[in-house]
């Protein structure tokens, strides 16, 4: 495969965001949302009506009089969990666009598929603690109904990969038809793999992902497209394209804050995780 780095990459521009401070701002929002279906839901869960209040808020049947009933305690708590998961709902677009961003210009598409491997293996067993526990009757170590973003992630990078090797080396007719139709059987691959392997965010990952590298010259059509992709799933996501729209195309190489940003997924979910064992 030949360098992306000297194919893909575009030109920093001035003014905008570094691509650092977009892993920042992902990565903070990420935590938010994840302290809400860990400790806040926790808290919530202390609550004395929980179950019957818990039923009811998801309830389409629910009367005013009986969301009235509902105790003050329960209602706050549940209103701070559901304005957090709303702010966590922006991490999501600006990790697949980093992901795309990081495959236009790594050095090394082996090294980078490596880290989000360990990275996803390690992520696993404290994101399967802390889902099951939200969205399931109990924590368990074992999740199948839904494994960590990391894996749509990567099932996108190397969704990347494919579409770069299947980029047609001459321009007729023939190639060009073949490579559009390549990719498009790859993009529907990917898609199908992430809903299988029943990752989080499901087929939207590699969706998103196709969409970034697809319109690669039309920074405005990324965003326009990713705002339509998103926005039957929930409004919060379009907050996400307006970091990925002033995006300036600079990076700032480090290694300490690459590493510690690979480790900060699977270490925030564990020490959220002991938090909520606390509680």
């Amino acid at each position: 495969m030949p360098n992306t780095q000297t194919t893909l990459q575009r030109k920093p521009q001035s003014g905008g965001l570094n691509a650092n401070f977009l892993k920042i701002f992902a990565a903070l929002t990420m935590l938010i949302d994840h302290a809400a279906i860990s400790i806040v839901y926790t808290k919530l869960r202390h609550v004395s009506d929980f179950a019957s209040a818990w039923e009811l808020v998801h309830s389409a049947e629910a009367t005013q009089e009986q969301l009235a009933a509902i105790s003050a305690e329960f209602m706050s708590l549940f209103t701070v969990l559901q304005t957090m998961r709303l702010i966590g709902r922006i991490a999501f677009p600006v990790f697949c666009f980093l992901i795309y961003e990081g495959f236009c210009h790594t050095k090394s598409i082996k090294r980078y598929l490596l880290r989000l491997l360990i990275c996803a293996v390690c992520a696993e067993l404290p994101f399967n603690l802390i889902c099951s526990g939200y969205f399931g009757e109990s924590a368990t170590l074992l999740y199948p109904d839904m494994q960590n973003t990391i894996w749509t992630l990567l099932i996108s990078l190397l969704m990347l990969c494919g579409l770069k090797h299947l980029e047609a080396k001459d321009v007729t007719i023939r190639s060009s038809m073949l490579q559009m139709t390549g990719q498009f059987l790859l993009t529907i691959l990917a898609c199908l793999a992430a809903v299988f392997f029943r990752t989080d965010y499901s087929y939207l990952g590699p969706l998103l992902i196709a969409v970034f590298y697809f319109c690669r010259r039309n920074r405005r059509l990324q965003v326009i497209l990713g705002c339509i992709l998103f926005l039957p799933v929930n409004i919060a996501h379009l907050f996400a394209f307006l970091p990925i729209a002033l995006y300036n195309g600079e990076r700032i190489p480090s290694k300490k804050f690459n590493l510690f940003f690979y480790l900060f997924y699977p270490a925030h979910l564990l020490i959220l995780y002991l938090i909520t064992l606390a509680l």
